[in-house]
Parts: C-alpha cells; sequence; structure tokens
C-alpha cells in the first residue's frame, strides 16, 4: 500500500478524514476547509482509489508528524508528535494503521527525530507498535477556599501579561522547565509569537530586584463546574508557587473552584493548602513515547557531572518490519566529561540470539560496566529519562543487565519523571 507525501490540495481529503474520526464537522464550501496544514509538520497518507473498491479524492488512512522539541535531564532533543493519525472506516480491518504507522516511524527516522510522541485515543493498538505509556495529563479541581489561606509573599508582586510582555513569559518557562524530562521547548512554527488565543490571561511574578520568578495562566469559563481553568503555575521556587496560588484564590468572589492542570510531579503539588483538591473528573490523558534512533537519543542527554563509564546495550524491537528505524541493535554507550557518546556496533559475532540468555552472554567491549538488555518498549520508558530499569521490570518489560551496567544506566537517566504540557 503506497503511503506518500500529503500536499496542500490534500488539505480538505484530511481534514474531511479527521473529522469523521474524532468528531467536528468540515464545510467543504468553506475556503478554510482547503487551507494549508500548520507549517512546522508533515502529513502522510494512503489514497483510498490506489486500494480495491476505492474512491479518488478521498485519504483512506492519514497522519500528521508535528517537528517539536523535548527537554532531556539539560538537553534537548528532537520529537516527532504524532498526530491526527486516523483510518476511514470504509478501509478499517485492511492493515492500513499499522502500514501508516511503520511509515510515521520511519518518516521520523529520516527527519532525524530520535523519539516519537503522542496522545493515544487507545494505548493498546499503540504499545502493539513499540510507544509506551511514559506520563499523563492530571487535572485538578481546587475549591478556592483552601487557596484563601496561603498568606502574602514579602518582595513579589504581579503584572498583567500582555502581548509586549509574553517574550519573559516564554523564557521563564524555558528556564523553569528545561531540567525536566519530556517538556515541549514550545519553539518553532508550531508555537506562534504572540499571546496564545481569545480568552488566554496570565500574570507574571516579579521579585523585588526585578527578575522574572514566575507565570500563572488561565481561561475564565462559565456555566457549571469550576469557573477558571488554570493552564499552569510556574515559579522558581515554593515561594513563588504560593505567591501566584495566592492570585489564583482571589477568584473566590466569583467561583467556588477551579480547574488546575499539573505535570507529573508538579512542584505546585507540595504548596496546595489544605486537603480539598481532588481529581478533576474525565479521562486522564496519558502520554506515550517511542525511541525512533537509540544512539541520537542518548547522544542528546547531558551526563550527570561526575559520572563516567561504558557500557554495552542492546534493545531489540519486533514491533515494527526490521529496518523501519533505528530503534534495534547494539550500542557501546560511553559516559565522561558531561557528554555521553552511543556508537553502533555491527552484529558480527554477537546476535540477539546470543545475548537473550542473558547479560553476560552477550560479548561486552573491554573495561565496562557490562551489558544491559532492553526490549522497545523499555528504551521508550527508560531513555526519557526519570525511571530505572527496576522500574521497567516491575511493569513486565524486558530490562535485564550486569549490576554494574543497570547502576551506570540508571545513574546516566536519573531526574524528574517525563513530563509533557503541550500549550501555554
Amino acid at each position: 500500500m503506497p503511503v506518500r507525501e500529503l500536499t496542500p490540495t490534500d488539505a480538505l481529503a484530511y481534514r474531511l478524514l479527521t473529522s469523521s474520526a474524532f468528531g467536528g464537522s468540515v464545510d467543504p464550501a468553506d475556503p478554510a476547509a482547503s487551507a494549508p496544514l500548520s507549517p512546522g509538520q508533515t502529513a502522510i497518507g494512503i489514497d483510498s482509489a490506489a486500494l480495491p473498491g476505492g474512491a479518488g479524492g478521498v485519504l483512506a488512512a492519514a497522519a500528521r508528524i508535528r517537528h517539536d522539541e523535548i527537554s532531556l535531564g539539560g538537553g534537548r532533543v528532537r520529537c516527532g508528535g504524532i498526530a491526527g493519525l486516523a483510518v476511514h472506516p470504509a478501509h478499517r480491518g485492511e492493515g492500513l494503521f499499522a502500514e501508516l504507522l511503520a511509515a510515521v516511524l520511519a518518516r521520523c527516522d529520516e527527519e532525524s527525530l530520535p523519539v516519537s510522541m503522542l496522545y493515544p485515543s487507545n494505548p493498546e493498538i499503540y504499545r502493539r507498535h513499540g510507544y509506551q505509556v511514559v506520563a499523563r495529563v492530571e487535572t485538578l479541581e481546587v475549591p478556592l477556599v483552601d487557596l484563601q489561606r496561603l498568606r502574602s509573599v514579602p518582595g513579589r508582586r504581579t503584572v498583567p501579561v500582555t502581548a509586549a510582555s509574553m517574550p519573559r513569559v516564554r523564557a521563564l518557562y524555558e528556564e523553569v522547565t528545561a531540567g525536566d524530562n519530556a517538556m515541549l521547548r514550545r519553539q518553532g512554527p508550531l508555537f506562534p509569537d504572540g499571546l496564545p488565543g481569545q480568552g488566554w490571561e496570565a500574570v507574571l511574578l516579579v521579585g523585588a530586584d526585578g527578575q522574572d520568578r514566575g507565570y500563572a495562566s488561565w481561561t475564565r469559563r462559565r456555566g457549571e463546574g469550576p469557573g477558571l481553568e488554570v493552564h499552569e503555575v510556574l515559579g522558581r521556587d515554593r515561594e513563588d508557587l504560593r505567591a501566584l496560588l495566592r492570585v489564583i484564590g482571589s477568584w473566590s468572589t466569583v467561583t467556588e473552584s477551579v480547574r488546575l492542570r499539573v505535570r507529573t510531579e508538579d512542584p505546585v503539588l507540595d504548596v496546595l493548602p489544605g486537603g480539598g483538591s481532588r481529581p478533576a473528573g474525565g479521562t486522564v490523558p496519558l502520554v506515550m513515547m517511542r525511541v525512533v534512533d537509540t544512539a541520537a537519543l542518548l547522544t542528546a542527554r547531558p551526563a550527570p557531572t561526575g559520572l563516567s563509564g561504558a557500557l554495552r546495550l542492546e534493545v531489540t524491537d519486533d514491533t515494527v518490519p526490521a529496518g523501519t528505524c533505528r530503534a534495534e541493535g547494539l550500542f557501546d554507550v560511553h559516559v565522561a566529561d558531561g557528554r555521553v557518546r552511543a556508537v553502533t556496533v555491527p552484529r558480527s559475532g554477537t546476535t540477539s540470539a546470543q545475548s537473550s540468555a542473558g547479560p553476560s552472554a552477550a560479548h561486552s567491549p573491554e573495561a565496562t560496566a557490562g551489558t544491559v538488555l532492553l526490549d522497545v518498549h523499555a528504551a521508550s520508558l527508560l531513555l526519557v529519562g526519570g525511571r530505572s530499569l527496576a522500574d521497567a521490570r516491575r511493569l513486565g518489560l524486558r530490562a535485564d543487565a550486569d549490576a554494574p551496567a543497570e547502576a551506570l544506566l540508571d545513574a546516566l537517566l536519573a531526574g524528574p519523571r517525563p513530563s509533557v504540557l503541550d500549550a501555554f
């Protein structure tokens, strides 16, 4: 089944396909329905006409690959964000999903996107193709009576965020989240300059010395339920977070509670007063990621200061056809002077069958800590950081290692658990 890159003339067909799959309506007579897709992404698809009984001008399946960047323990790496992957009802059950997703991964590899990320509507079908849940986006309902208990924080003041001051918000986000794992960098054509959108508001927290300390952003909601949707509360320290939560608490005159979006292990969770916060109703969005190029993903991560050593890593991947991407393989990993170097090792003399007996059965180069064996799900969980090989084993994933090699890899990948917040 031929997969091709979509062109601007395919925009209407793509929007009709995705509106059918995910809901919504598209008026073909509306010029906006035929407008080119947003820049900063690649769209690929399969024509219905190329299949038995297909129709011209219809896409049987299609997807978009967002060209994003994510943080990686103080570094950053390009990421292929998968969006709008859909198969036409007339062509479901014909293997198009697997064909298209393999093409997506191959295209990510071709475009130097070492890791892929998506929000799954059905996690299991993506798990079959090597994706692994690494994070979830949680929203809490917070009663404002709790936030009213917060004392004022001296030496802090808030100012409205305007188009002129929005670059300061972006710079602060970049700085505060730089050491996280998997946070989008929010740069490039997918994140245009200016205020995010209609209804979005924010305040910037400024210290007595004039330094920007944090920000909180929200959208006012009408109707039943919480009257405020709080998108982010980011600060440099606990006092900054308290000051910003106190601003949120000032909305108590018009609403009893707010919905607060939080990241994994969000520092704001340790500052919320009272015990009234609870998970907001609705589905908890999961975040899945998948290694596309193991060596490139490892190399993008800075090594912790003082950490040095070497190990051999083997990653197996039977979820996509061989050669689809560069997740699978043998890699010599060297850590020194704050850098990681990962070199692909030819398989001559060492095969997966030989190494499947265990770490010590695989040949390791001299002067290394030993060997680590991961399946693609374990690699996808671990290489974005914040998890240990023991975590992978608890999930039933293949993560075998010689003890010294396990200690070295765990130390290299240590840090906060992955978090993803996709917009300001």
